[in-house]
């Protein structure tokens, strides 16, 4: 299975919404010329992103837009509401683009459901990581 995009940066399909397998070589790209989620709209909450691997470009309605990957954390508020893309770009020409990132979403309380859209890179050099035995 092709798991690179083209000269253009494109990739080679896109995710049916169902492609969540964490065996599978290829999923979660949605991007219909770029890999990634598309803009779509957030409302009420919360969303750290952090990443493992790879790199995520991030761009919103509110002007925010850069690049974060390979350690680096990334905390939106979408309180009022907030339209946001999380693309992944296809750099690597002859090698695999593996991007391996969680979300956290946290659910904002009622008071604060409203409160203005905010955005926050961490970059990795700043973020602290625990251990446990």
């Amino acid at each position: 299975m092709k798991t690179e995009g083209d000269d253009l940066m494109q990739a080679p399909r896109k995710g049916n919404g169902a492609d969540f397998d964490p065996s599978g070589p290829y999923r979660m790209y949605h991007g219909d010329r770029i890999p990634g989620f598309p803009q779509h709209p957030h409302r009420g909450f919360e969303t750290v992103s952090c990443t493992l691997n790879g790199l995520v470009d991030h761009s919103d309605s509110c002007g925010n837009a850069g690049r974060y990957g390979h350690g680096d954390l990334q905390w939106m508020t979408a309180g009022k509401g907030i339209v946001h893309g999380e693309l992944f770009p296809m750099i690597n020409r002859n090698s695999q683009n593996i991007v391996r990132l969680f979300q956290i979403w946290l659910n904002l309380p009622a008071k604060s459901k409203m409160a203005d859209p905010d955005f926050v890179m961490v970059r990795y050099l700043f973020v602290i990581i625990l251990t446990f035995p």
